[in-house]
């Protein structure tokens, strides 16, 4: 064998080429088939992002139907997210050894159907329980699709495609409140006589939001298995087929006609899906896990967990209060005021009244203030993925959070509602370091550990979510104020603890002295 990984026959013409899968997906190119793959990761990812935040314009009208108070919402929006946080570890760990395809196509399809008994719910109970139950299943796609992504793309165009299939949670951003508006201004009301409710409006919104996971269900039917996976599992003729099918979609060329032949065998690949029982898969799960607490790992996943912790408690902590808070800007009736003089005038005018009839209704201002901040979050991370590749991760990081954080410090001093929705809107943009974020994460952990380690950082994320979206609740009815100094100021931390990431060129050493052919996972 040559060192290029070529393998000649003397008096043959034909070479008969023997390479690592990362060399055979280098082979493969770039091309339709990575974008088409990359749309369809989207669309899981958009279903996600539309079902995790959904209860921010469905609490706000289901509040009279189901005799919501706000301390009720509060909880009621963070269940995505505790849900996330119990189950995304055992997603994670069955993707690892069950397949990604496998583990997202059936997570996807229950959690669709538990959306639908959702929006026959007649009170809070039950309509936790099945908002529970569809984010666990949620979970599975939420924890898995980030690594689906990844896996599909040569390491050449891995970190923009990962960029680009993120744009996509920006995307869900402005296509949830154009649903919403679409559906919630509707006016009819079916008795279901059986449940004792009306299907009103917002139930068909829940309804609504499962749809793009009906929808990528369909598509990944057609799409196949990692090739990493695969490789992993020794199942080498399996990954090579489906690298020859990306060459083939790529090249409009046929599979035959793809040089390399087979790929290396690797001894070192785990085999986790070779083990069977709890024992097992406890003692899998503890391998994988313990040495991320054990120097040199553990300053890496203290800070990738620190840093999801904050960007999660601030971007989905504040949108889940985001309609509320446009609603009231938008029904605010008098002079230029700011945001949290809006929120404390409104309140204080419903403390002092004596019986206010249930209001459930929503201003159309909401939707389109709502669409407008989608699409900046959304370019936010498309202009991410056209800098990624020249800047490097690191100064993007940095220059984002220590912004976004300033931002929202902005949005509270600001006496002018325009520029106060304006430096809001950015303030929520900080979203879009998540992706970044992980991208790093795969380059700091050696290949054994990424998967557990992202698990653990998005798990800690969710943790934010979940904390932040009651934190702010609280702020919002006792200090409206602190809740913008506190969430910005975390952000700047942030920004100041990414200061010790490694470089580009650090990075780079980092992947020549580890060969990237051993990989298993690709979080990114």
């Amino acid at each position: 064998m040559t060192a290029n990984g070529k393998i000649e026959k003397e008096g043959d013409k034909e070479k008969t080429r023997i390479a690592t899968l990362d060399e055979a997906m280098m082979e493969a190119g770039f091309g339709v088939y990575n974008i088409l793959h990359m749309l369809m990761s989207g669309v899981i990812l958009m279903g996600m992002i539309m079902q995790s935040l959904a209860l921010g314009y469905i609490l706000p009208v289901a509040q009279c139907d189901l005799k919501l108070t706000l301390q009720q919402r509060g909880w009621l929006s963070a269940i995505p997210f505790l849900a996330i946080i119990l189950t995304s570890y055992f997603w994670g760990w069955l993707a690892d050894t069950q397949g990604r395809r496998p583990v997202m196509l059936f997570s996807m399809i229950i959690s669709a159907v538990f959306s639908v008994f959702a929006s026959f719910s007649p009170e809070i109970i039950s309509f936790a329980i099945l908002q529970f139950l569809s984010a666990v299943f949620m979970s599975g796609s939420s924890a898995v699709v980030y690594t689906y992504l990844g896996e599909f793309n040569n390491l050449r165009h891995r970190d923009k495609m990962v960029a680009f299939g993120s744009s996509f949670v920006g995307i869900g951003t402005v296509i949830l409140p154009c649903i919403s508006w679409l559906i919630l201004p509707l006016d009819f009301a079916f008795p279901i006589v059986y449940l004792d409710i009306l299907y009103r409006p917002w139930r068909l919104l829940v309804v609504a939001c499962a749809v793009p996971f009906v929808i990528a269900s369909v598509l990944l039917l057609f799409a196949p298995e990692s090739p990493k996976f695969l490789n992993a599992n020794d199942r080498y003729s399996e990954a090579l087929d489906v690298v020859k099918t990306i060459y083939s979609g790529n090249r409009k060329m046929s599979k035959d006609d793809f040089p390399i032949k087979s790929l290396v065998m690797d001894s070192q690949l785990s085999k986790a899906c070779n083990s069977k029982g709890a024992a097992a898969v406890w003692s899998s799960m503890k391998d994988q896990t313990v040495p991320l607490f054990k120097r040199p790992l553990l300053p890496w996943t203290l800070l990738t967990c620190f840093v999801q912790f904050g960007i999660f408690a601030t971007t989905n902590g504040f949108y889940v209060w985001f309609p509320t808070i446009l609603n009231s800007l938008a029904n605010h009736e008098g002079g230029e005021t700011g945001i949290c003089d809006v929120l404390d005038a409104s309140r204080e005018t419903a403390a002092n009244g004596t019986d206010i009839a249930c209001d459930d209704t929503m201003n159309t201002t909401t939707f389109e203030l709502s669409i407008y901040i989608g699409l900046v979050f959304c370019s936010m991370y498309i202009v991410v993925g056209f800098l990624v590749d020249f800047i490097g991760k690191k100064p993007i990081l940095i220059a984002l959070l220590s912004a976004t954080g300033l931002c929202g410090i902005g949005a509270h001093l600001a006496s002018s509602q325009h520029l106060a929705v304006v430096l809001f809107a950015i303030f929520q943009m900080c979203g879009a370091c998540i992706g970044l974020m992980n991208a790093v994460a795969v380059e700091l952990f050696p290949t054994k550990f990424r998967a557990m380690a992202i698990c653990l950082s998005m798990m800690m994320g969710r943790v934010g979510s979940m904390i932040g979206s009651n934190l702010i609740g609280v702020f919002l009815e006792t200090n409206c104020g602190a809740g913008f100094y506190l969430f910005g100021g975390i952000l700047i931390v942030n920004a100041i603890f990414c200061f010790t990431l490694p470089g580009k060129k650090t990075l780079k050493r980092k992947q020549t002295v580890e060969p990237t052919h051993n990989e298993t996972h690709e979080p990114v």
